[in-house]
């Protein structure tokens, strides 16, 4: 009897561990897809890719206060304009040699 029972157990316990039987934790059916209704074995298709934003310039102030490290070509493309527009705007002689602190009129782009 004692062989019967063991064996029962035994029984038992691979067809929990193999699904099998139908009850909770197995089914008698094949796998039919995910939630999203992807077939089993393909993946769901990729989000199409972002595209990077362009940096647009900084909206004209009209006066801009040049600050530590600033470069007058970095100060142009920062509002949109040519080293030479803004050079011109504020009558620099020498496009090379500005001081944090100083104010430059930004000319319209």
């Amino acid at each position: 009897m004692r062989t019967a029972l063991a064996g029962l157990i035994l029984a038992a316990f691979i067809a929990a561990g193999c699904g099998g039987g139908g009850g909770p934790g197995g089914s008698d059916q094949p796998p039919t897809g995910t939630a999203t209704g992807t077939p089993p074995g393909t993946q769901p298709p990729s989000p199409p890719p972002v595209p990077a934003a362009t940096p647009s310039p900084t909206p004209n102030p009209g006066i801009y206060t040049v600050q530590p490290g600033d470069t007058l070509g970095a100060i142009a493309e920062r509002f949109g304009v040519t080293v030479e527009a803004l050079a011109a705007a504020n009558a620099l002689t020498n496009p090379d040699l500005i001081y944090p602190g100083q104010e430059l009129r930004i000319p319209s782009p």
